[in-house]
């Protein structure tokens, strides 16, 4: 049931009330604490579980991808369907404010025997973790002495996978690659060895060490090539060796052209065609619609692009990338392309092929001219300039053309053009009142000819704005109790914010209707404006009816509202405040925070309870976007550390104390700064 209804249990918070019979309503702490429960039942058996070999289950179960020998029997299967549990992302929504932390530095990612001799010390012995720990433990004693070592290597890379998941540390990395190496040495006749090198490869190729990862993953295939980690070594020495092709080229070329960016990975030899395409005629006939707001190449064009016959072909060797990473070459293209619109196609392979080949495909245009617009978007009005893209200066006799989308049904994807203007001796061309519509471009002098590169949207200027009439309020407080009177003031004035015209309304009717929370008529006042346009009333907050956000609302005109809240609250009696720290905090050392309470009378409180509560949270320079501006930006949202009561003294007095501990997950090189929010509740 919560793996089908985990989104609503996600959305929950834990209630404060005892959690009743119906599990539908339960917060995900409860319900986890539930399934927990019943993993515990079903594990309760775990020696008759051992003797029960998983095959008599095949007509039950469903068929993995690894042969039985990784999971021998029933107790194997349960045990790690608990362990998935356990070590889920959900379980971080349900973690206690002392919550275990796994440290990379602990045995989980040492030695086997170390591992199974370790116990967690901590108290809190319901962590996920521990009882993941504690399933690792028992499963690994379990298969320590089968004639087999299938299973017993299986549960040992698997534990060491959790540790490199969820253990914090700076040395993570260092040990979870040591380990795996001590396993693949240890075992290196079985073929659970290729599946640790495979696990090595993995992280190798994560931390970008691309030639490493490829000889790590090439040992693991070459061991045992048809067992599962020698496949997915294979699967890995493939996605390293794949061939990738692109290019980056100016959209408008002029003579001496530029050169060809090429990004490549794998390749000795890139392949190059250049074929000429009529720009008209691709908009006519609707081409443009994946690529108006910057989209590729549809694959049915790119197939008509490659059956036609390109203008220029050629090749050229670039320098191989004996790591594995990618590189960028410069090509320089050859001269002899006439005036027009092209398509340049890049091939992994000689003959443009489909399969086992990599395509890149990009469009420019070979002009002597420059398009500039200066459109207003809102003003209905298209114009611009055409110019010498040498020497800029503007060019007269040039015919331009604007293209927008056909209305006409079965027509979505064609385009159809305004009447043509000619450019002056100023080069500038303009289109007033055009509908409300997207546009194209298209500049032709000549031989030379221009289009711009992506649509444009024209609007209409909204029309002139009226004077609008307004009522303003002005209640005396925000915030009132059932049975206390709401003093209002309501100010009627006319607006005209673009002759910067403001005015008020005398004698000006108004109709002030009080309404509650849920949007209902409490009562309701006809009231006059005097000479300065204002009138006052008062109503009384209701009695016996659902608190929370009411409203004065204007009935007619002038229109108007304000919102206050009506709500049973008591006013405080004293006030509660934290010292400064004596002596500066320092992380991972113990902090006394000193706090009082004290009456507004300046008497203190005394023997009142309190209630505190420590969250953690990180902050991270200012540097590290900038520095790390290709990675995701972290959001550190606040952890609860410490929780706990005290008394006040005679003298008001009281002491929160607390472990101002790091978070063991961020890494001290990217220096984070740890800011302890500590909040306190005291009741009398």
């Amino acid at each position: 049931y919560y793996e089908q209804s985990r989104w609503r249990f996600l959305d929950r918070t834990q209630a404060a009330a005892p959690p009743g019979e119906d599990f539908t309503t339960w917060d995900l702490a409860r319900i986890f604490a539930e399934i927990d429960r019943w993993f515990a039942r079903a594990l309760s058996s775990a020696e008759a579980l051992k003797r029960i070999p998983i095959a008599q289950y095949d007509a039950l179960l469903e068929k993995g991808t690894m042969p039985d020998s990784y999971r021998p029997t029933l107790y194997d299967f349960i045990a790690h369907e608990a362990l998935a549990f356990y070590t889920s992302a959900e379980q971080a929504g349900a973690r206690s404010e002392d919550a275990f932390e796994l440290s990379a530095a602990s045995p989980i990612l040492g030695s086997t025997e170390e591992f199974m001799g370790w116990k967690a010390a901590t108290a809190d012995t319901d962590a996920p973790e521990v009882k993941a720990i504690a399933l690792y433990q028992a499963l690994l004693r379990f298969h320590r002495d089968d004639p087999d070592r299938t299973a017993f290597l299986h549960v040992d890379l698997e534990r060491l996978s959790f540790g490199y998941r969820e253990a914090a540390g700076e040395e993570k990395a260092a040990r979870y690659k040591a380990a795996l190496r001590r396993v693949a040495a240890a075992a290196a006749r079985h073929e659970l060895s290729s599946l640790a090198l495979h696990a090595l490869a993995q992280v190798l190729y994560a931390e970008d060490a691309l030639v490493d990862a490829h000889r790590t993953a090439t040992e693991g295939r070459n061991r045992f090539p048809e067992s599962p980690g020698g496949k997915l070594c294979g699967n890995l020495i493939g996605a390293i060796e794949r061939k990738s092709l692109a290019a980056e080229v100016e959209r408008v070329w002029t003579a001496p052209f530029p050169k060809i960016a090429v990004l490549y990975r794998n390749l000795a030899r890139v392949h190059f065609r250049v074929v000429r395409n009529d720009w008209t005629a691709s908009l006519e006939q609707g081409r443009f619609q994946g690529r108006r707001y910057g989209g590729r190449v549809s694959p049915d064009e790119l197939a008509e692009i490659l059956a036609a016959p390109p203008v220029l072909a050629w090749s050229a060797d670039v320098p191989p990338a004996a790591d594995y990473h990618d590189r960028v070459e410069e090509i320089q293209p050859p001269e002899d392309l006439a005036p027009g619109w092209y398509f340049l196609v890049l091939s992994a392979s000689p003959d443009f092929g489909k399969d086992d080949n990599e395509i890149s495909c990009a469009e420019f245009w070979v002009s002597e001219l420059a398009l500039v617009l200066r459109t207003e978007n809102s003003g209905g009005v298209i114009e611009g300039f055409v110019l010498d893209a040498r020497s800029g200066e503007p060019l007269a006799g040039a015919e331009v053309r604007a293209w927008r989308p056909k209305e006409e049904r079965g027509a979505r994807d064609a385009w159809e053009s305004l009447n043509p203007k000619t450019t002056g001796e100023d080069g500038l061309f303009r289109w007033e009142n055009v509908r409300v519509r997207s546009y194209m471009v298209h500049a032709r002098r000549g031989t030379q000819e221009l289009a711009t590169a992506r649509d444009f949207h024209i609007s209409r200027h909204s029309p002139a704005e009226k004077p609008a009439a307004q009522t303003i309020f002005f209640t005396d407080r925000k915030l009132y109790r059932p049975g206390q009177t709401i003093r209002y003031k309501a100010l009627c004035m006319e607006v005209e914010r673009s002759k910067d015209r403001y005015r008020v309304l005398p004698g000006q009717q108004v109709i002030v209707v009080f309404r509650d929370a849920n949007g209902k008529e409490i009562d309701r006042r006809t009231l006059r404006t005097n000479d300065a346009g204002s009138a006052s009333g008062s109503f009384v907050a209701p009695r016996g009816r659902l608190t929370g956000g009411m409203s004065l609302v204007v009935e007619g005109s002038p229109a108007g509202r304000t919102w206050f809240n009506v709500e049973e609250y008591k006013l405080p009696r004293f006030r509660v405040t934290f010292d400064a720290p004596v002596q500066a905090p320092k992380l991972g050392e113990k902090v006394v925070l000193a706090g009082k309470a004290v009456a507004y009378t300046g008497a203190p409180v005394d023997g009142a309870k309190v209630k505190f509560r420590v969250a953690r949270r990180v902050r991270y320079p200012a540097w590290w976007r900038w520095y790390y501006w290709d990675r995701e930006s972290p959001e550190s949202e606040a952890r609860e550390i410490a929780h706990g009561t005290a008394m006040t003294a005679a003298d008001g007095s009281f002491a929160v104390t607390f472990a101002a501990l790091p978070d063991l997950a961020v890494a001290e090189k990217e220096e984070p700064v740890f800011r302890f929010e500590v909040n306190a509740d005291v009741t009398d």
